[in-house]
C-alpha cells in the first residue's frame, strides 16, 4: 500500500512539474528590431512582426540606430 501511495504522489508531482515549466516558457516575451535603418511604415511593421514572429510591431526611435524611426517586434519566445 505504502508503494502504491508513494507512486501515485511522485506521478502527481511529475505532472505539476511539468505543468509548472510550461507556464513558464509560454510566459517569457522577447523583443526583436526589424529592418534596422529601413524606415518605419506603422501597416508594414504590424504585419512583418505578425507574420514572421506572431507578435505586435510598432515604430520607435532608437538612438543606437541611425536614420529614421525603425520597427520594434514584441514576441513569445
Amino acid at each position: 500500500m505504502a508503494k502504491l501511495l508513494c507512486s501515485c504522489f511522485f506521478v502527481l508531482m511529475l505532472v505539476f512539474s511539468a505543468f509548472l515549466m510550461v507556464e513558464r516558457v509560454e510566459g517569457k516575451r522577447c523583443r526583436l528590431t526589424i529592418d534596422k535603418g529601413n524606415p518605419c511604415y506603422l501597416s508594414d511593421c504590424r504585419l512583418s512582426c505578425y507574420s514572421g514572429y506572431n507578435g505586435v510591431g510598432k515604430c520607435f526611435d532608437d538612438p543606437k540606430v541611425p536614420g529614421p524611426s525603425n520597427c520594434d517586434c514584441l514576441y513569445n519566445c
